[in-house]
């Protein structure tokens, strides 16, 4: 089957009989160009957020479709290369986590990859395994689902560079930053989840108080993830 120079092979069985045809079948892409296959791939598990396009970049899927024709339930595993989304900016809608502040504002979005088991059937969206790539960002790892009326509900955590800049210190690598996705797909929301901070940098607090820095420190750790401004002598 193609659409445009995307390139994807079908096998498997259907029966006619009922009322409802009933699929089998297997279906397989490799590197497939996502700007000709836009319009298909919400059928694939990838939902764009309002204003968005895929410019560039390839799909690779490996899918089972089976059951009743107006009840299919496609899973499988989906790897997506070398992607602009444009027209969405990711870095300023996660500037609402200020662990992100520093991230630099775009008018696009530059993914090295996307890779994720999907689930897609009547009542929604289901990702899990997703692991996310993206240079000026980090790794962002996790899953969740898209539901029919286009609700998110996902957990996810960041491995973001520059631990020192969050904790006020120097001591540089990474951490792992967890959030939620909510909203619908065509306006998303990026929520802090305070609890799984506080779980995630208990380590690195501990750090900060033997190296000296005491209740200020961690009070300044806690007030930069959150978003606040630490009062003098506070």
């Amino acid at each position: 089957m193609k659409i445009g120079k995307a390139t994807s092979h079908i096998s498997g069985t259907y029966d006619l009989k009922g009322e409802a045809a009933i699929l089998n079948m297997k279906i397989y892409g490799q590197e497939m160009p996502v700007s000709d296959l836009e319009a298909v791939l919400p059928a694939l598990g990838v939902v764009l957020p309002k204003g968005a396009s895929l410019q560039s970049g390839t799909l690779s899927t490996n899918l089972a479709v089976n059951g009743p024709g107006n009840k299919l339930v496609t899973t499988g595993n989906i790897n997506l290369q070398n992607a602009k989304l444009a027209g969405f900016d990711l870095g300023s809608k996660l500037a609402a986590l200020s662990a992100f502040s520093s991230v630099g504002k775009s008018a696009d979005t530059s993914i090295q990859k996307l890779t994720s088991d999907v689930r897609v059937a009547p009542e929604g969206i289901q990702t899990t395994n997703m692991d996310l790539v993206m240079p000026a960002i980090g790794e962002m790892t996790g899953g969740g689902t898209v539901g029919a009326d286009s609700s998110l509900n996902f957990k996810m955590r960041a491995s973001v560079n520059g631990v020192g800049g969050l904790l006020g210190g120097t001591s540089g690598g990474k951490t792992t930053i967890p959030f939620a996705i909510q909203g619908t797909t065509s306006d998303p929301k990026f929520i802090p989840d305070v609890a799984g901070m506080a779980g995630a940098l208990g380590s690195q607090l501990g750090s900060s108080l033997q190296g000296g820095q005491g209740t200020q420190g961690v009070a300044s750790t806690l007030g930069g993830l959150l978003g606040k401004k630490k009062k003098p002598n506070q």
